[in-house]
């Protein structure tokens, strides 16, 4: 694949410690170690080198990380919510996820005008394709912008932004979607959202929603 003539942009977010990015008690705590700490450690494990041996008398830096798989940027798969999908079969884990739904083409949708908590519906993803002129295809990978963007980092992230609802995930779904990336979880945690009749988690949350109710 000749990728010279594409752009590259990360989207991911730093892991970093106080930066209210988790929910509580689920945040990463990191402890770094630097050059200087670093060259005692590596000294340590040669008998008879001593950190002033060293180039400059520094070691590694290294971090060591506590953290659960969810932190920061990540990817969701279907055995996160359920031990079941489709109906009762056994639900695949991240390791099973195709890689090549992950490279496609992209398609920003800008919700970041809904208020906070708000169930985004499929009318308004229809109404926003058809706002930027985009007819979505197969494996498109759809990138939901939403007001959490502008809290990040502080203390009122964690309850901003809006939260795909069911009918705009089955909107997408029935159109090849297979990804969609949104910078918050599908749903602010202090914001009760809708939930459909039978549905066996909380709050709505796109795939995961539409994994649990088929199963009905």
């Amino acid at each position: 694949m000749n990728t010279e003539h594409l752009r590259f942009i990360d989207l991911s977010v730093a892991l970093e410690n106080d930066v209210p990015a988790d929910p509580p008690g689920l945040q990463p705590r990191i402890q770094y170690t630097d050059h200087q700490r670093g060259a005692g450690q590596l000294a340590a494990m040669f008998p008879g080198l001593s950190p002033s041996q060293l180039p400059d008398g520094e070691g590694w830096a290294v971090e060591d990380l506590v953290l659960h798989t969810h932190c920061g940027t990540h990817m969701d798969a279907p055995l996160h919510y359920a031990s079941t999908m489709n109906g009762g079969e056994r639900a695949i884990g991240i390791d099973e996820l195709p890689l090549d739904w992950c490279m496609a083409p992209g398609v920003k949708l800008d919700f970041r005008a809904l208020p906070d908590g708000h169930v985004v519906r499929a009318d308004e993803v229809e109404a926003e394709l058809a706002r930027i002129g985009h007819v979505l295809k197969p494996r498109d990978i759809v990138l939901v912008n939403t007001a959490a963007a502008r809290a990040y980092g502080t203390p009122a992230y964690i309850d901003s932004g809006c939260g795909m609802g069911r009918a705009a995930t089955l909107y997408l779904l029935e159109r090849g979607v297979r990804v969609v990336g949104e910078l918050q979880r599908p749903a602010p945690l202090g914001h009760p959202l809708e939930r459909p009749p039978g549905a066996r988690c909380q709050p709505p949350h796109g795939l995961r929603q539409v994994l649990l109710d088929d199963e009905r």
